[in-house]
C-alpha cells in the first residue's frame, strides 16, 4: 500500500470521526439543556442585538453548550434578523430550538407594570416615568408639548389626558409607548362616560367634566363621597360663589408649595385660585380615576354648600348653611397641621367680628382653630354658647371671601 493510499484512508476516517462526532454533538446540543430551575431563567436580549451576540451572551450565561453551534442553528433556520428585543422567560427544560421559538416570535416575554396612580399630576406622571428602570426614557428631555404632539394631539393640554391604570410592557420599551395607551385609554373613558351622563347635566362639555372630575379626585378621600362633594360643587357654582377647593391653590402655585397653604398662596393672582376666580379652572389639576368621572357625570343632587373633614383623615360633614358648617366645624373637633396660617387667619376674623363677647371655635378645611383670645371683648371656649340671644349673626355677616374650610 502505497504512502499516498495510506494518507488518504486517514483522513477519510478522520473527516467520518469528525463527521460522527459533529453529529452526536449536534443532536446533544439541540436536545441540551440548562435550564434546571423550577421557576425558569430570565434572559435579555437588548435592543439591536445580533444573533451572534445573543448567542455569546446564553454561552457566557451558561444556558448553552456551544456558541457556534446556536449561531450555526439561527442560520441554518434563516431567524438571524427575526430577534424581537425584550426580556424572556426561559422554563425549565428549555433547549436551544425553543429559545430561538421565543426569542423570534417574542412568545414567552416577562411582563413588567407600570401604574398612573388617580390623582397623579402630569409632572409626577414623567417624574415616575423617568425612574423606571425598565423603560427606554425617549421623552426625558421633550417638553410636555413635545409629547403631545408626538401622541398626535399637538392642540390638547397634557394635564388630565392620561388614564390612571396599570400598563403592561417588556423591558426596554419606550415610555412614549405608556403615555399613548394612557392617552387614548382617557379619551375612549371620557367619551363613555360622557355618553351615558345624567340629564341636564351642568357640565356643557367632556372637558368641563374632566376638571371637575380632576379637582374632586384630590379633595375626596373616600369613593362614597365623590357624588356628594360634586354636588356641592355644582351648587356653588350655580350660585356664583367661589369653588374654594384647595387642591386647586396648589396646583397654581406648583413648586412653591411646601405641605402649606400661606395667605400668599390664598391671594395668589394665578388662573387656578378658585378663592380668587369664579367657576372651574382653565385646566384639569390632575389625573382623574373612573371613579371620580363617574361621580362628575352622575353627580349627587343635594342642598349642600359646605362640607369638613371629621377627623378620621378620610370622611368628611356636608352642611347647607355656613352656622350648620360652623357647628360641624366645631364638632369635629380636630387639628389637622399644614394648610393656613392660624395667626393670620385669626387676625382676619377678629375684624370680622362686632365688638362683642361670643364664645366659639372656627375650623378650616384643615384646622381646628381654638382662638383663645381674640382681644380684650372675645373670650372662646370650647361649647359653642353664645354669651348674647343673636346666636349665629356674626356668622352669617362672614363675606364670601372667607375659605371654604
Amino acid at each position: 500500500m502505497t504512502t499516498l493510499r495510506r494518507v488518504c484512508i486517514i483522513l477519510v476516517i478522520l473527516f467520518l470521526a469528525a463527521g460522527a462526532w459533529f453529529g452526536i454533538a449536534w443532536v446533544n446540543f439541540l436536545d441540551s439543556s440548562f435550564v434546571t430551575e423550577e421557576q425558569g431563567v430570565k434572559f435579555r436580549v437588548p435592543l439591536g442585538a445580533s444573533y451572534k451576540t445573543v448567542s455569546t451572551d446564553l454561552y457566557q450565561q451558561h444556558l448553552i453548550t456551544h456558541a457556534s453551534f446556536f449561531n450555526l442553528l439561527f442560520r441554518y433556520r434563516g431567524d438571524t434578523h427575526h430577534l424581537k428585543a425584550g426580556e424572556y422567560l426561559f422554563p425549565k427544560g428549555s433547549t436551544p430550538k425553543t429559545m430561538i421559538d421565543q426569542i423570534v416570535t417574542g412568545k414567552g416575554m416577562v411582563y413588567h407594570t407600570f401604574t398612573i396612580v388617580p390623582g397623579m399630576t402630569f409632572k409626577q406622571l414623567r417624574q415616575a416615568l423617568n425612574k423606571d428602570t425598565e423603560l427606554q426614557h425617549t421623552t426625558k428631555n421633550w417638553t410636555d408639548a413635545d409629547i403631545m404632539k408626538h401622541i398626535g394631539a399637538p392642540a390638547v393640554f397634557s394635564e388630565g389626558e392620561f388614564c390612571p391604570d396599570t400598563y403592561y410592557f417588556v423591558r426596554d420599551s419606550s415610555d412614549i409607548i405608556i403615555l399613548k395607551r394612557a392617552f387614548h385609554a382617557m379619551q375612549i373613558k371620557l367619551a363613555k362616560a360622557w355618553e351615558t351622563r345624567a340629564p341636564n347635566l351642568y357640565f356643557q362639555t367632556p372637558y368641563q367634566a374632566l376638571i371637575a372630575a380632576s379637582i374632586i379626585e384630590k379633595e375626596a378621600k373616600v369613593h362614597e363621597e365623590l357624588p356628594l362633594m360634586v354636588g356641592v360643587m355644582i351648587n356653588r357654582l350655580k350660585s356664583g360663589m367661589l369653588l374654594q377647593f384647595d387642591p386647586t391653590v396648589i396646583y397654581g402655585v406648583g413648586d412653591r408649595y411646601n405641605g402649606t397653604i400661606y395667605k400668599r398662596d390664598l391671594a395668589d393672582n394665578n388662573p387656578y385660585n378658585t378663592y380668587l376666580h369664579k367657576g372651574l379652572p382653565p385646566t384639569p389639576i390632575s389625573m382623574p380615576g373612573k371613579e371620580a368621572i363617574n361621580a362628575v357625570m352622575h353627580p349627587d343632587v343635594n342642598n349642600y354648600i359646605y362640607f369638613v373633614g371629621r377627623g378620621d383623615h378620610a370622611t368628611h360633614q356636608f352642611s347647607q348653611t355656613l352656622p350648620e358648617h360652623y357647628a360641624a366645624v366645631i364638632a369635629a373637633k380636630i387639628y389637622h397641621a399644614g394648610f393656613f396660617n392660624d395667626k393670620l387667619i385669626t387676625k382676619y376674623l377678629v375684624k370680622l367680628l362686632p365688638p362683642t363677647s361670643y364664645d366659639f371655635s372656627i375650623v378650616s378645611n384643615h384646622h381646628l382653630y381654638q382662638l383663645e383670645k381674640l382681644s380684650s371683648t372675645v373670650s372662646v371656649t370650647h361649647d359653642f354658647r353664645l354669651q348674647r340671644n343673636n346666636q349665629f349673626s356674626f356668622l352669617q355677616s362672614v363675606p364670601e371671601a372667607l375659605p371654604l374650610f
